[in-house]
C-alpha cells in the first residue's frame, strides 16, 4: 500500500478490497471444493 495514506484511508481501502473480493464468486467455489474434499473419508 501507499505509505502516505492515513490509517483511516488504509482501513477504507482494505474494506473496499474485501468487499470486491467477496463479490467475486471464485473464492466461494474454491472454499466449496475444499470443504467437499474434507468431508470425504
Amino acid at each position: 500500500m501507499t505509505p502516505d495514506l492515513t490509517p483511516v484511508q488504509r482501513l477504507a481501502l482494505s474494506r473496499a478490497r474485501l468487499a470486491q473480493a467477496l463479490r467475486d464468486p471464485t473464492w466461494l467455489l474454491l472454499l466449496q471444493r475444499l470443504l467437499e474434499d474434507k468431508a470425504r473419508p
